[in-house]
């Protein structure tokens, strides 16, 4: 697991990992590449579009494809001056194999907005330097927005603030126009949503920016205002970025369908933009459904419950709602995956049966609460770690399989001679079970651990919880390789014995049995499937252990030490054509068995 980016903090997760019913995941970086790219700007009633894409500070600004110079906008400039001031990020350039590269430090959203004011010749440091901050109100997932607090030089507080769209256009009073400043009317509120909307719906993340002037002596107040929403800021304009999903992305959403595994969107975005990235992932289905923060915040638990399976999408969520997601779903009888990055997701992942925590934008609270961490933030990873559930869970079972099967060969075997057989002496001796436990079972049993998947792994529906590993079919296989083992083994054992050399009979019996668990590992790969199918040699694991098992075997019978300790004797050249053709029976019964399977059940 480790190996495809799934680290595995709690043993239990990976069984459970197999069980999974829904993956609820966020979209930033887990869905989408979580590298922002500003692409649209709406200021004086304009949409200004900007060329280049990543972190480097190349492109231009153009309205109607016509190129602008920024610093002649003064809405524009302001603008661009408060995304990079109300901002934690930095960017920095970097020579690596004689080539510089870009790169982020801190939010991505953020440093999004610092590449787009450097493609206008402001920079982030100059701008600090000209007006140093002083104070700030940082980001918050529930209230949507933060604000920074900036000394200019004329000894007033220039106030910078950036977050929701819908956030900014309550708490604004005015509006930035070219050189003016103007009262914002109600019809121009409902443009602004409209045209917020609009971009949302090309799958932008949407953020608006304003600001406002004020005294020093008034910063306390009005960060108590602002708490309330009674202050009077002046909206500049909406930037609109763009975070494209990953390529590997919707193939792993489609394999979550065939695997009958549901996901689920959870994100902080604007309902139109998570919709269009859902839609274009393959989440969102025709018959699905996007609830809102706000609409889950008036719904009862049991309203919740009753809607909880038709949803597909879950926009401008909380911490607190993802927590209330995922008990809902659990109460539907589900088995929950949850992501979560920040300190405030911890409750959700706890709750959830498989708390996935992210491995590079996680925060360490939400790594210690997680039963798995992403190496690389990556929806299609966890996907991985369900695959790699199903196939351990299904490679125990083979070996579990393999073990009763053989040993129950074994029990019956003596049993049978014990009671049916009077005056027979033991057809093995004690040292020899326990060769046969150690060298074949021992050998075999960890190698069929190691199976390669099997290609319709992700085809099946998800295993029940309560689902054992010992189940009928493997109690039904087991007598039945049991049986065979016993008949075969007892008539090369009696064939010898009626000659009256015991020795050559007890060799015979437990070379056979030894054989036929070699032929019965071929048989526990797989309970469906032909061994012609998968493969004799996709296991090069198990291939080698049968070559050491055959080659230990065949020891125990010329080498004088073994045969000393293990009473055997020199078996001929007829006497081993003789045991593998009996031993090698179990492994063509148990052919024909899938076969017979197979075609019933088509």
């Amino acid at each position: 697991m480790a190996k495809r980016n799934a680290i595995i903090r709690r043993l239990q997760a990976v069984d459970t990992l197999g069980s999974a019913t829904v993956i609820c995941t966020d979209k930033t970086g887990t869905l989408t590449t979580n590298q922002l790219t500003v692409q649209k700007i709406f200021v004086n009633n304009k949409m200004v579009k900007v060329t280049g894409v990543g972190f480097a500070p190349e492109g231009k600004f153009e309205i109607d494809g016509v190129p602008v110079d920024p610093k002649n906008d003064k809405s524009l400039t302001l603008l661009l001056e408060i995304a990079a001031l109300c901002n934690d990020a930095r960017l920095r350039q970097h020579k690596t194999d004689d080539k510089y590269r870009w790169e982020i430090y801190g939010d991505p959203t953020e440093g999004a907005l610092i590449v787009a004011s450097e493609k206008a010749g402001f920079k982030k440091e100059d701008l600090e330097a000209r007006l140093p901050r002083v104070d700030e109100i940082p980001f918050d997932a529930k209230e949507r927005y933060m604000v920074t607090f900036h000394k200019t030089p004329e000894e007033n507080l220039r106030v910078c603030i950036k977050g929701a769209p819908e956030t900014i256009l309550e708490m604004c009073s005015d509006i930035q126009m070219n050189d003016q400043i103007r009262k914002l009317s109600a019809k121009e509120r409902e443009k602004l949503l409209r045209v917020a909307n609009e971009m949302a719906g090309e799958a932008l993340r949407v953020l608006a920016a304003a600001y406002q002037t004020i005294e020093i002596d008034n910063l306390d107040v009005f960060k108590e205002n602002i708490k309330h929403k009674l202050v009077k800021l002046v909206f500049v304009g909406l930037i609109g970025m763009i975070d494209p999903p990953r390529p590997e992305a919707k193939n792993a959403v489609q394999l979550c369908k065939r695997a009958g595994i549901k996901v689920v969107m959870a994100t902080g975005d604007h309902k139109l933009t998570a919709e269009a990235i859902a839609r274009e992932i393959g989440i969102l289905e025709p018959n699905s459904k996007v609830l809102t923060g706000a609409e889950l915040e008036n719904m009862s638990d049991d309203e919740l419950d009753a809607v909880i399976e038709q949803i597909s999408v879950f926009a401008r969520v909380s911490p607190a709602h993802k927590y209330r997601i995922v008990e809902s779903l659990k109460r539907k009888g589900h088995i929950v995956a949850m992501t979560g990055d920040g300190v405030n997701d911890a409750p959700a992942l706890k709750a959830a049966e498989i708390g996935v925590a992210m491995g590079i934008t996680g925060t360490d609270v939400t790594k210690e609460t997680a039963d798995m961490v992403l190496a690389d933030d990556n929806f299609a990873s966890i996907v991985n770690a369900v695959e790699e559930g199903r196939v351990v869970f299904e490679n125990i079972r083979k070996v579990v399989k393999y073990l009763i099967a053989t040993n129950t060969g074994e029990i019956l075997t003596i049993l049978t001679a014990l009671i049916f057989l009077p005056g027979v002496p033991l057809i093995f001796t004690p040292v020899q079970i326990l060769w046969v436990n150690l060298v074949t079972d021992g050998l075999l049993d960890v190698t069929l651990a190691m199976e390669p998947k099997e290609e319709d792994v992700m085809d099946q529906s998800p295993r029940k919880p309560e689902e054992k590993i010992i189940n009928k079919e493997i109690m039904i296989n087991t007598l039945y390789a049991g049986i065979f083992m016993m008949i075969g083994t007892l008539f090369v054992f009696m064939k010898e014995w009626n000659v009256g050399n015991i020795v050559r009979a007890q060799t015979l019996g437990f070379t056979t049995m030894a054989m036929f668990q070699v032929f019965n590992a071929f048989n526990c790969r797989s309970g469906t499937k032909s061994v012609f199918k998968l493969g004799f040699f996709t296991n090069k694991y198990l291939f080698g252990a049968i070559a050491a098992s055959v080659s230990l075997q065949v020891l125990a019978t010329i080498f004088a030490p073994l045969k000393v300790a293990l009473g055997t004797t020199v078996l001929s050249v007829w006497d081993w054509m003789t045991i593998l053709a009996v031993s090698s029976s179990v492994f063509f019964a148990d052919e024909l068995r899938k076969l017979v399977r197979s075609r019933v059940k088509r």
